[in-house]
C-alpha cells in the first residue's frame, strides 16, 4: 500500500517537474544529459538530466522518462541529490532544488531577494496546484472515446503551461477560486450582472454590431434579470465576471460609482458559463459570444488586465479579417477561422472620465454554440500528458482513430500529423508570407476542428494579439489604412519570423511531435522530417516574404522565450517588456541540417 501511495504522489508532482526542468534547461548553461548508470539511480542505459550546483557542493539528478529533440523532455517524478562525503544519492523534492539553484552565479546575480522569494512562493503554489487538480482529475481520458465538445476538450488542460517554471499559479486566486472559475475542473457560474448609467459606460465595435444589443443577447432572456433591468430607469446592463466584481466592489474608484447611483448591482443571472483555458475568457454554448474579461490577477508571466489599446487592436484585426483582405486569406486558407472580437465595454471613472481598464469586456466570436458546435480541441490540451505517463489525450485520440478504422496506430500518427501540417499550420506560415499578419499562434490560440478525430478545420482565437510586418504595410493599408498605427504590434520581418519560430513551431508543432514520440507512436525525426518537407514545399513557391521559411530552414539555433527568467525577475510581460524578444534564449534547431562544405 506504501508503495501505491508513493507512486501516486509521485505521478502527481512529475507534470509541475516536466514544466519546471523543461523551462530551465532551455535557460540555464548548468545543465546536461547523461547516462543513469554512471550515477546509481537507475537501470540500464536511460538518460538523466544532470545539474552541476557549485554553490552548494552538489550535483542534482532528474532521471528522464523520454529525452527529446524538440524541448519537451519527459521526466520520471523523482529528483536525487549527490553530494561529497554522502554513500548514495538521497532523494529531495523540486523545493529543494530550487533553493540550490537560486544560490547559484547567473541565476543569483539576475535578481534581487525579493523576486527570489516571489519565485519560491509561486512555485510553491503551483506544485500544489498541478498536484491537487492532478489528484482530482488527472485519471480523466477524455480523448480516448472520441473528440468531446469543445468546453470539455478546455477543461482537458489541466496543469498549465507546457514550459513554465510556475504553471497554474494564481496569485490572489484561492483554492476555492480554482475549483469555482478555473477551467480544469469545468464548473459552471453565472455572470454577476451591473446596472450602469450612460455617462459612465464605454464602448466600441465594428459595424454591423450594437454593443447594447450584444449585451441584451447574453442575458439568456433572463426573465428575473430583464425584470431588474427595466426597473433600473435606463441603465445599460453590463455583464461582469463573478470574481472580478468582487474585487472591483473594493476599489474605491467603483466604490464611489456605486455610491453615486451611477452602478447597481443587480446580481448573478443569465445562462452558465464556464472558463476557457485563457480562465479569464469564457463560454457558454448558449451565447453567441464568448467574454473576455480583465482579471486583476497574475497567471504565469502577466497580470491579466485587458488595456485600452488592446481592444483597439482587436476591432482593427476583426476588421481587417472580414473585410476584403479577410476573403484573399479565406481563398488561400479555406481551413483557417479567425475569431472575431467586434467589441468591447468598460466603466469609466466618472462621467466621461477615463477608462478603468480592471472593467474592460471583450467579446469574441463564437462559433461552438449548443446546436451547431463542430467538434474541436485547443492544441495545448491534446499534447498534455497524463500524470506519470508517456501517453497524452493526443495518443489517446491516435488510438481510437486506430480502432474505430482498424489501423495501426503508428500509421494513424503519422496521417493525423500530415493532416495537423496542411489543416492547421500551413495557414499561419501563408498568412505571413503572402499577408505580413503575424498570428500570436501559440498552443492555446490554436483549436484544432475535428472531423472523426482528424485534424479538420483550424480557429485562431486572439486577434488583440495579431501584429504585422513591417513591409507590408503598404499593402495592409489598403485593406486597413490605419494598420501599423499607434498601439499596433508592428515588427521586421527578422524580429517577427523569430516570435512566429517560437510561438507556432516551438510552442505548437514540436509539442505535436514529442507528444506523438513520447507515446511511442513516431520518432520525433520522422515527423521533424515531415516538417521539413512542407518547409521545403512553401519555399519552393516563391513566397512574398520567405523570411520566416528561411530562418526555420538555414538557422542553427531558434529563439524561444525565457520563461523561467521571466519569473525570477517577476516581470510583468504585458506592461513592462517593450521589446518581446528581449527575454529569448537560442535553443538548438531541430529542422537545420549542415550543408556538405
Amino acid at each position: 500500500m506504501d508503495a501505491i501511495i508513493k507512486k501516486d504522489i509521485h505521478s502527481n508532482v512529475t507534470p509541475s517537474m516536466d514544466r519546471f526542468f523543461n523551462s530551465l534547461v532551455r535557460e540555464w548553461s548548468g545543465c546536461r544529459f547523461e547516462l543513469a548508470e554512471r550515477y546509481g539511480v537507475s537501470q540500464g542505459g536511460r538518460e538523466v538530466l544532470v545539474l552541476d550546483l557549485p554553490a552548494t557542493g552538489a550535483v542534482v539528478v532528474a532521471p528522464l522518462r523520454h529525452r527529446s529533440r524538440v524541448g519537451y523532455h519527459g521526466f520520471e517524478g523523482r529528483v536525487w541529490l549527490l553530494t561529497t562525503g554522502r554513500p548514495g544519492p538521497v532523494e529531495i523534492e523540486l523545493f529543494d532544488v530550487l533553493a540550490m539553484l537560486l544560490r547559484e552565479e547567473g541565476i543569483r546575480d539576475r535578481s534581487g531577494e525579493a523576486c527570489r522569494l516571489n519565485l519560491q512562493r509561486r512555485t510553491a503554489a503551483s506544485v500544489a496546484a498541478v498536484a491537487q487538480v492532478a489528484a482530482t482529475r488527472g485519471s480523466a481520458r477524455p480523448f480516448a472515446s472520441g473528440a468531446p465538445d469543445f468546453i470539455e476538450a478546455e477543461s482537458a488542460l489541466r496543469f498549465g503551461h507546457a514550459v513554465h517554471p510556475t504553471p497554474m499559479s494564481r496569485d490572489e486566486f484561492s483554492e476555492e477560486d480554482s475549483r469555482r472559475f478555473g477551467h480544469e475542473y469545468g464548473s459552471a457560474f453565472q455572470l454577476r450582472w451591473w446596472a450602469v448609467h450612460p455617462g459612465v459606460f464605454a464602448c466600441g465595435s465594428v459595424a454591423p454590431h450594437d454593443v447594447a444589443a450584444m449585451v441584451r443577447s447574453l442575458t439568456g432572456e433572463d426573465a428575473a434579470l430583464l425584470a431588474k433591468s427595466d426597473k433600473a430607469d435606463d441603465l445599460q446592463l453590463f455583464p461582469m465576471h463573478p470574481w472580478q466584481a468582487s474585487r472591483l466592489m473594493l476599489v474605491p474608484a467603483v466604490q464611489q460609482l456605486f455610491a453615486a447611483g451611477l452602478v447597481r448591482d443587480l446580481g448573478l443571472g443569465g445562462p452558465w458559463w464556464r472558463a476557457t483555458t485563457s480562465l479569464r475568457t469564457i463560454h457558454s454554448p448558449d451565447s453567441d459570444w464568448m467574454l473576455k474579461f480583465s482579471l486583476d490577477l497574475k497567471l504565469t508571466n502577466s497580470r491579466r488586465v485587458i488595456e485600452r489599446h488592446e481592444c483597439d487592436r482587436g476591432l482593427s484585426v476583426h476588421s481587417l479579417v472580414k473585410g476584403t483582405l479577410g476573403e484573399k486569406l479565406r481563398h488561400l486558407c479555406p481551413t483557417l477561422t479567425v475569431l472575431g472580437e467586434p467589441a468591447w465595454m468598460a466603466l469609466r471613472d466618472g462621467p466621461d472620465g477615463a477608462v478603468l481598464t480592471s472593467t474592460i469586456v471583450s467579446l469574441r466570436e463564437n462559433p461552438f454554440r449548443r446546436d451547431e458546435s463542430p467538434k474541436a480541441a485547443v492544441l495545448g490540451a491534446l499534447c498534455e500528458r497524463h500524470p506519470g505517463r508517456a501517453e497524452s489525450h493526443l495518443s489517446d485520440l491516435v488510438r481510437f482513430i486506430a480502432s474505430q478504422e482498424s489501423l495501426e496506430p503508428s500509421v494513424v500518427a503519422e496521417c493525423w500529423f500530415e493532416r495537423f501540417l496542411d489543416t492547421a499550420i500551413e495557414p499561419f506560415f501563408l498568412a505571413f508570407s503572402e499577408f505580413g499578419l503575424l498570428f500570436g499562434a501559440h498552443q492555446q490560440n490554436l483549436v484544432v476542428g475535428l472531423n472523426a478525430g482528424w485534424p479538420s478545420h483550424l480557429y485562431f482565437r486572439d486577434c488583440q494579439g495579431t501584429g504585422y510586418v513591417r513591409e507590408f504595410l503598404p499593402m495592409l493599408r489598403e485593406h486597413l489604412p490605419a494598420a501599423g498605427g499607434k498601439g499596433d504590434h508592428v515588427f521586421e520581418a527578422e524580429a517577427a519570423a523569430r516570435l512566429f519560430g517560437y510561438y507556432l513551431v516551438i510552442n505548437g508543432v514540436f509539442a505535436v511531435i514529442s507528444a506523438l514520440a513520447d507515446a511511442g507512436l513516431s520518432s520525433e525525426e520522422a515527423l521533424l522530417a515531415r516538417f521539413r518537407l512542407l518547409l521545403e514545399r512553401l519555399a519552393a513557391r516563391t513566397p512574398g516574404s520567405p523570411t520566416c521559411l528561411d530562418y526555420l530552414l538555414n538557422s542553427p539555433t531558434l529563439g524561444s522565450k525565457g520563461n523561467f527568467l521571466f519569473s525570477l525577475k517577476n516581470t510583468n510581460e504585458n506592461t513592462e517588456v517593450t521589446d518581446p524578444l528581449a527575454g529569448y534564449v537560442p535553443m538548438s534547431n531541430p529542422l537545420f541540417t549542415r550543408k556538405p562544405a
